[in-house]
């Protein structure tokens, strides 16, 4: 049998013989009883945050899809495939002086 919760059968049996001891024949079935509600309860609980959590990622997903699709579709020139950045040559930081070189600071 595997370990549940890293304990053993005898350790689950060692429990259980002692809550009999403890509570008693008469409290232990309610005891056991509301521990099962609970239980169950805590399962629907996270039943139904999960399928909300689901639905969540579901729309938010599909929002994402349409707004992917709703993207204009770009297109540029053939022009655009030749065009060239015009030359720095004229400008003042295309030939830095020689007081401006990193080695000289």
């Amino acid at each position: 049998m595997e370990s549940l919760f890293g304990i053993g059968p005898m350790e689950l049996a060692f429990i259980f013989l002692l809550a009999f001891v403890l509570l008693g024949p008469r409290d232990l079935p309610r005891l056991a009883y509301q521990l099962g509600r609970w239980i169950r309860q805590a399962q629907l609980l996270y039943a139904e945050f999960r399928r909300e959590w689901e639905a969540e990622v579901q729309e938010a997903s599909r929002e994402v899809e349409w707004a992917v699709q709703d993207q204009p579709k770009v297109t540029l020139p053939p022009e655009a495939a030749t065009y060239q950045l015009p030359s720095l040559s004229g400008t003042a930081d295309a030939n830095p002086s020689t007081t401006d070189r990193p080695e000289d600071r």
